[in-house]
Parts: C-alpha cells; structure tokens; sequence
C-alpha cells in the first residue's frame, strides 16, 4: 500500500486543490498545518504531489484541464514562525522550513508561490519561481499561454507583471519554449546569454555545472547575444548555437533539433556527444555522482539513446562503446581506463 492509499480522502482533496489552485486561503493554512505535524503527512503530500506532476508533464490528463490549472495556481497562507522570507530587491520569495530537501521544495515545484500576509496598503511584488527536482521535468503554461516544459534540476523566474509590462523570464537549467505571438517581445536570459523572440519553439541548455550553454531552435526565429557582447546571432530552424564560457567562444552549426528535445519524452539522445556532457545528464537521471577523469571526458565520444534503460544497462553500453570500465561505489560510480 503507497502513502496515497493510505492519506485521509479530505486531505487528498484538499491537496490535490491546492495543486490545482482552487485552494482557499483557510484551506491553503489548513494544509501547511497539517504538512508540519508530522513527516508521515509531508511524505502523503510529495508523492501526490510526484503523482499530480507526472500526470502534467506526460499530458495524461486534459489538456485544457490541465492549462487552466497552471494558470490558476497562486496560492496564500498565512504566516507563522516556520516560513522564511528572503528578499530580494523588491521580490519577495517565501519558503516553508519544512524539510523539503528530498522533493525540492514541495510548493514551487508544483508552480504554487507560497505568499506573507502583510498588513493592509503595503505593497510587493512577487515574482513566480518553479523549481524541479532531481528525477522530474514540468510542464508549466505561463500567464500569456506560452509553455515551458522545465528539465529536471532546473529553475524558471518571472516577474508578477509577465505579459503585461514585459515577457521576461530566467533561466537556470534547460527548457524547452514554446512561444505564443504577442506584443511584446519574450526574453530569455541565462548566466550567459540573451535571447529574443516573438512566436517560437527552441531548446535551452544552461547548467551552472557545464561550460557550454546550448540553444536549439526547432522552428521559428530566434535572436541571440552573448552577455557583454555586441555581435547578434540570428537563428533558423534546425541552427545550434553553442557558447562555451571557458573558451569565450560562439560556434554555429545544424542538428536535428529533435535529439536536444526528446527529454521532453524522458529520452535522453546523444550523437557523438562529448562524454563529460553525457554524465551530466546520467548524473541528473540517475540521481548518482560519476567520477572520471577529465582527460578521459574530454577524449571519449558517444552516440546512444536511453529511454527505459537502468543504469547498470547504460554503464554496460558506455563500456561496449568505449575504453573505459566502471565501478560502483554505493552512490557514485567511477569510470577508468
């Protein structure tokens, strides 16, 4: 029997409201109360919470449904001694100190914002920042109809004004954009780059753990610019643009845009990709520590494409396809020649 079976049905509904945005600010306490209780209750609450993500992400459920949702999902609670505010200029942003190191914080990965009651005439603006954990992806509809599917281990922030004043949004970790046309221009920005554009579906790569911050456009236009740079980098469908930090170098190149897209169906594609880009994204899937190297990372070179396959299997193919032999050490694995 899962925790799901096993949770009261109020407090399944009452969750799966809050996910939904339907919560009250009186049921949205309610429920933060009975989160802090005990960590039986936060266990009920992350995996419906698993459930209700995976259910958006693979597009089992409506898909109106499903949009309407998103967009409603803004929630208040009241405050008490456990929540921590952190601000930030004029943003605030509010997280529960409940442990939440195992789901990544359990409201903002399910694209609720968790908001301070203030007293009356005071004023804030809250920017919405989603957040995923290590083993999930998300599909997110923003305010303008525009979706975003989010990479596991990866964050997405806009502003309370997005579609009205601005279309902007930041990145950290890879995304997948499909644009709606608009007024207003929709920004991408990253550590490293700026990207603009106006109706379009493109793919962003940009781990803080990797040099290389990787733009793909599927179909479109698209207008690219290093940070401090002058030069602007027009893109087509089927056009990469790959920026290495370390080298402070751009290059330009055709793919199939459809081998840097597939996580989106939880493949993971790679053709002749550099070795230490494919542990990345094991260590991601995965939720393992692979220690190699570098010499070797850099030297190796692989085409493969992982879909239902565990990692002992993906650890054999790297073995088949290379030099290299691995070894597992509890969590981390150590590949050597």
């Amino acid at each position: 029997m899962t925790p799901i079976d096993q949770m009261p049905e109020d407090m399944k509904e009452l969750i799966l409201r809050f996910l939904e945005g339907q919560a009250s600010e009186e049921e949205a306490s309610r429920l933060l109360a009975w989160l802090q209780e005990n960590e039986t209750h936060r266990l009920y609450f992350d995996e419906l919470n698993t459930a209700f993500q995976s259910s958006v992400t693979l597009n089992r459920v409506n898909h109106q449904m499903t949009e309407d949702a998103w967009r409603k999902l803004a929630v208040a609670t009241g405050a008490d001694n456990n929540n921590v505010i952190i601000m930030r200029n004029r943003r605030t942003f509010v997280f529960t100190a409940l442990n939440i190191a195992a789901s990544i914080c359990l409201f903002i990965v399910a694209g609720a914002l968790l908001v301070y009651n203030l007293p009356k005439g005071t004023t804030v603006r809250h920017d919405t920042l989603v957040r995923t954990a290590s083993g999930n992806n998300t599909r997110i509809v923003l305010p303008d109809s525009s979706i975003v599917w989010l990479n596991q281990n990866s964050t997405l922030e806009y502003p309370a004004e997005f579609g009205t004043a601005s279309r902007d949004v930041v990145l950290k970790g890879e995304a997948f954009f499909d644009v709606r046309k608009g007024r207003k221009p929709f920004t991408v920005k990253t550590d490293n780059i700026f990207i603009k554009v106006k109706g379009t579906r493109f793919n962003v790569e940009a781990f803080k753990n990797e040099p290389t911050v990787k733009t793909t456009l599927e179909e479109g236009k698209v207008e690219l610019q290093v940070s401090g740079a002058k030069q602007v980098y027009s893109m087509a469908p089927g056009d990469q643009v790959v920026f290495n930090a370390d080298q402070q170098k751009v290059t330009m190149h055709r793919v199939d845009p459809s081998n840097f897209t597939a996580w989106k169906e939880d493949r993971l594609v790679f053709d002749n990709a550099p070795l230490s880009e494919v542990l990345t994204k094991l260590e991601n899937r995965f939720r393992v520590n692979i220690r190699i190297d570098e010499r070797l990372a850099k030297r190796e070179r692989l085409s493969m494409t992982i879909e239902d396959e565990g990692l002992d299997e993906v650890l054999d193919l790297i073995q088949l396809s290379s030099r290299l032999r691995a070894k597992k050490d509890n969590n981390t694995i150590i590949l050597f020649e």
